[in-house]
């Protein structure tokens, strides 16, 4: 081996020792970030934008700002709507099994049973917890 070569080995090598370093004292250091989180705000999200525009004797060249008419409520807040999705009879017990999807993203569908003595049919939607199984 030359010279050379070895002086170039023993500089990666210090290179590489330096880099876990210096990650490594990244890391134990706390992250201070940018990112924000958004909670507790009293209004929900805006379901209803009044769009009419004024005609130009109420407002100069005819435009006023859109102003929210209507908010809607929390998903986390209440109820949300439970529709039926399917129903179907299980063979084991003899009782009809309605499954209803909840309204909203990401939300898993509620499956009640119903004795078929007792009417025996599904309601086609009711209000329901969104969270609660």
């Amino acid at each position: 081996m030359n010279l050379k070569s070895i002086m170039l080995f023993f500089l990666k090598k210090i290179i590489v020792i330096f880099l876990v370093i210096f990650f490594l004292d990244i890391i134990k250091e706390p992250a201070f970030a940018e990112g924000r989180m958004y909670e507790g705000t009293a209004e929900g999200p805006c379901i209803e934008w009044s769009n009419k525009r004024l005609k130009w004797p109420q407002t100069i060249l005819g435009r006023e700002k859109a102003k929210c008419r209507r908010r809607g409520t929390k998903p986390s807040k209440g109820t949300t709507t439970c529709r039926l999705k399917r129903s179907y009879i299980n063979i084991g017990t003899k009782q009809r099994m309605c499954i209803y999807e909840r309204a909203g993203t990401g939300l898993e569908d509620v499956t009640m049973s119903v004795d078929p003595s007792a009417g025996g049919a599904c309601q086609r939607s009711y209000a329901c917890d969104p969270f609660k199984n």
